[in-house]
């Protein structure tokens, strides 16, 4: 069980989004993407206003280290003006893996290919452009910072509308998507997306993130304990 009280860790986050190709602002003839809708289980009629940008997603032409993307990330993030979070993962659509380096919470669209032109710089192939759409299973490595909001709650210090709790396994994504879709469907008056985590301590912790605007922490650990029950009784959704 997660005991601190604020948690900084490497780890992942497993998620389902829509992604298609970007024209424009982008070195010719390579490939980047950006979601469509970056929470796409949430449909609240109150959809919190300025969220963080769409993801953008520059697809490199082979898998790289993640402690060079990083460093390189890093060096170019000093040197540039533009603000965005870089993290790397890699995204299957249909048949096709896809490894990429992904910009959060970019100030400005039209600055892409300069990005690309600084990774570019330090070593890094991107790939050929070509026209891709569909929903994609997405994992992104990246960096947690989050509190504990109360004993099992914790609540990320970037983006407050996100929240964590632990979970006691390690499901498989159809498993945890087909959950998720049932435990939406028998709660009224809640609006969530869920994506399936995992973060590195001293063990590797497997966590649920939940982004929702306006849920209480006493919503919060209904939501969590229907997770535990449904994940201690996987034969109840046949």
């Amino acid at each position: 069980m997660i005991g601190e009280d604020l948690i900084t860790a490497t780890g992942s986050i497993t998620k389902e989004e829509e992604l298609i190709s970007v024209e424009h602002y982008i070195i010719p003839g390579t490939l980047v993407l950006e979601s469509l809708h970056p929470f796409p289980g949430y449909h609240g009629n109150n959809l919190p206003e300025n969220l963080e940008p769409d993801s953008i997603y520059l697809v490199t032409a082979a898998k790289y280290d993640g402690e060079f993307i990083l460093r390189a990330s890093k060096k170019i993030m000093k040197a540039l003006p533009y603000k965005f979070d870089a993290s790397f993962g890699h995204a299957g659509i249909l048949s096709s893996t896809y490894h990429f380096i992904r910009l959060l919470g970019l100030d400005c669209f039209d600055c892409i290919g300069k990005i690309q032109e600084a990774y570019a710089r330090e070593g890094i192939e991107f790939m050929k452009n070509k026209t891709v759409s569909g929903l994609a299973l997405i994992k992104i490595q990246k960096y947690f910072s989050f509190k504990k909001a109360d004993d099992h709650i914790f609540q990320d210090i970037d983006n407050p509308l996100m929240h964590y709790f632990e979970i006691t396994d390690n499901p498989e994504w159809p498993f945890f998507r087909k959950l998720t879709f049932y435990i939406r469907g028998n709660l009224d008056n809640y609006s969530f997306d869920a994506a399936l985590g995992a973060i590195y301590l001293k063990e590797i912790h497997d966590i649920v993130r939940i982004f929702g605007k306006d849920l209480t922490l006493e919503q919060l650990n209904f939501i969590r304990r229907k997770y535990l029950y449904e994940l201690s009784h996987p034969d109840h959704l046949g």
